[in-house]
């Protein structure tokens, strides 16, 4: 698996998902780093760690601000690819654009319609510019579409693919910053209760939150409730198998008190402000998944597959899994990077991560870093 040697900057390297991401991308590939954020000094202090326990001084940092575009376009010099792992999805289009203005390719760890509408309105001189462009990468978005696209293949006629989402973190023991929690709440802004049912894409009535959908997820998470979470990437499916009926992504709850009452809090302050209405209901909502968050903790992505092969009726049921949230997070990114690495991405465009990659060498790479992939006839 080991890539050729270039330079990646990761903005928020030093992060959650940005120092699994590094770690990774350093045991995975030859790369070279740049760890770049507003703290010059947490980049340091990580880039020293990891040139201790990986050879040949390949990680150096850097001070950039997303909000003041100089210094990314300083930062960004002689880079070959920006990978975004810090919570700026507000940002979006002006760090897409420090990359157009330095001629380097772009990746994100962010989620949300303005982010994707801002990406989108650049596109044209993204393909003028012969650049690359990948957006929602992680684990959703960036996973469920792939894991269908994995499957497909073994189906003559795909009828049903529907994959759900088991997020159970110890919020307790991690650090989040102000953006971060913004960016939680600024989530719920974009939430989109669409699941693709007989045919079309409907949505769910807000009678449903009483009568929620259920998928089990076998041990520790056994059957949990679920809502239809719409996600970019699998608009595109029905338009990929011809006779799918049945498709969607779906989301677990958190915990009892995030999910019947900070929640409602959240939304009735975007509902009456908007914009200045996130400091204080992301914060009662980072609060209370600290707070009321228990065990068993881990991460899990299921893909239930229906349809046809060679006539008669097959069931394929998919899971990948891991313990750690962030490290499912960073472990799809790093393997799209692998392939990006190895020249087996197209050369330039905008495109989704789960629409871009070769799914089956992500499923092999990421069980290679340490992810569960688990594959059975049902």
């Amino acid at each position: 698996m080991m890539s050729t040697h270039s330079e990646i900057l990761i903005l928020g390297g030093y992060g959650n998902t940005g120092r699994v991401l590094a770690r990774l991308l350093l045991q995975e590939t030859n790369v070279r780093l740049v760890l770049v954020g507003r703290s010059l000094t947490r980049a340091r202090e990580y880039a020293d760690e990891l040139n201790n326990r990986f050879t040949g001084g390949r990680v150096r940092a850097l001070y950039a601000d997303a909000a003041r575009s100089e210094t990314l376009v300083a930062a960004l010099t002689g880079v070959r690819m920006l990978v975004v792992a810090a919570s700026v999805a507000d940002l979006a289009g002006q760090v897409a654009e420090a990359a157009l203005a330095t001629g380097v390719d772009y990746m994100d760890v962010l989620f949300g319609a303005r982010k994707l509408a801002s990406l989108r309105a650049l596109e044209a001189r993204i393909d003028a510019a012969g650049r690359l462009f990948i957006t929602d990468g992680g684990f959703h978005p960036g996973l469920p579409a792939a894991l269908v696209r994995a499957v497909a293949p073994q189906f003559d006629q795909l009828l049903a693919a529907r994959v759900g989402s088991v997020i159970k973190i110890n919020w307790a023991a991690l650090r989040f910053s102000e953006s971060t929690m913004s960016e939680f709440v600024s989530e719920f802004a974009d939430f989109r209760p669409l699941a693709f049912e007989g045919g079309s894409w409907q949505r769910a009535s807000k009678w449903r939150m009483f009568a929620p959908t259920t998928m089990t997820f076998g041990a520790p998470f056994d059957r949990q409730y679920v809502l239809p979470m719409f996600l970019e990437e699998m608009l595109a499916l029905p338009l990929l198998y011809a006779g799918l009926r049945e498709t969607g992504f779906y989301v677990s709850g958190f915990n009892w008190f995030s999910d019947w009452l900070a929640a409602p809090v959240v939304l009735a302050g975007l509902m009456l402000s908007p914009r200045r209405g996130q400091r204080a209901p992301g914060r009662l909502f980072t609060w209370s998944l600290q707070r009321f968050s228990r065990p068993p903790f881990g991460t899990r992505l299921k893909l239930e597959a229906r349809g046809l092969h060679n006539g008669r009726w097959r069931a394929i049921d998919l899971t990948v899994s891991h313990a750690d949230g962030y490290f499912l997070t960073a472990a799809p990114v790093a393997a799209c990077l692998c392939q990006y690495l190895d020249g087996g991405l197209p050369a330039s465009g905008l495109h989704l991560q789960a629409h871009v990659v070769a799914p089956q060498r992500l499923l092999e790479d990421i069980a290679h870093m340490g992810v569960v992939v688990q594959r059975k006839f049902v």
